[in-house]
């Protein structure tokens, strides 16, 4: 299936890795929709704002989604918009529930009805809680937090239509992203940010780990998933880097490529959710049959991201 000339709509549009999905698929010459909630910043879309078209829509009523479903007619899908992926800041289960499952839900049953060539479904490694080894498709999930349910939830809710309707979605498992426009709290911002700023970054435990995979690598992914989904329909794809990196380690990339001789402050946060010891992506499946490989190593990708956040720190504020 052809990415080019094609009606895109993105939801959670102007969130981190939804934004990074416009610009992208604007580039490539599409035709972009995004569904955000009313009122929310879009600091990070407001440069194109005027080449898409957002809506407000409350996906909670069904009958609001399918009219404007409707009228846009899109072609491709990329399913971002979540509530619960900020543990530290984001705790209301209701939300949680009405957002992640629900919304989805009927999302995903308007677009069946009015009929899409393609429809991907962002999930979580959270989905699988703690493993003692890289995770795989085809491990159980055992979540251990609300926003963790309700995205598995909505995985077996994609497989199920996919089966039985033959629905044309694909599940991509998404492990810790990070590049421009992440928000400022969150960990790697809040290293650069610090060490471009000259100050110790104030951190958690240093040994905490993450499967750290740059945000070119996911647009990579999901638009081979894109490509060829005819052929993965229903399927479930870990996306990572294969491999994980505790933030000591990630402390020390960031203040080589920034040349710092600032030490970072640990203990001076609390963890925001469960650490394990264990956090990293089995890959295999991806690399096996949308043939794709992440291109990004730790270094490089921070580096690109140092890059861009030297030219943008007036984002931050």
């Amino acid at each position: 299936m052809s990415i080019k000339n094609k009606r895109v709509l993105i939801t959670g549009g102007a969130g981190f890795v939804g934004s990074n999905f416009v610009y992208k698929f604007l580039e490539l010459g599409n035709k972009i929709y995004v569904f955000e909630k009313e009122g929310v910043n879009l600091w990070r879309i407001q440069n194109i704002k005027n080449q898409i078209t957002i809506y407000h829509p409350n996906l909670l009523d069904y009958k609001e989604a399918k009219e404007i479903i409707k009228k846009i007619k899109p072609d491709i899908v990329l399913h971002f918009a979540t509530y619960g992926a900020y543990q530290k800041f984001q705790q209301d289960i209701n939300l949680t529930i009405d957002i992640n499952l629900n919304g989805t839900i009927n999302l995903i049953n308007a677009c069946k009805e009015v009929g899409v060539e393609c429809f991907i479904q962002t999930g979580t490694s959270s989905e699988y809680g703690i493993k003692e080894k890289p995770m795989k498709e085809t491990d159980p999930i055992s979540p251990d937090n609300f926003y963790a349910v309700t995205k598995g939830a909505t995985t077996m809710y994609c497989q199920m239509m996919a089966q039985k309707f033959n629905f044309p979605v694909v599940i991509m498992r998404l492990f810790a992203v990070y590049g421009p426009f992440e928000d400022k709290e969150r960990l790697i911002p809040t290293i650069i940010r610090a060490y471009l700023n000259k100050v110790p970054p104030k951190l958690s435990n240093p040994k905490s780990v993450r499967d750290f995979i740059f945000i070119d690598d996911i647009v990579n992914s999901y638009i081979l998933a894109i490509k060829h989904i005819k052929k993965v329909k229903g399927e479930i794809f870990n996306i990572g880097y294969g491999k994980q990196y505790n933030i000591d380690e990630v402390v020390r990339v960031v203040k080589k490529l920034t040349t710092s001789k600032v030490n970072p402050i640990y203990g001076s946060t609390k963890p925001s959710q469960t650490e394990p010891k264990k956090w990293v992506a089995n890959i295999s499946k991806a690399k096996k049959i949308l043939n794709w490989t992440p291109k990004y190593s730790l270094e490089s990708g921070i580096k690109k991201n140092i890059e861009w956040l030297r030219e943008n720190l007036n984002l931050y504020g």
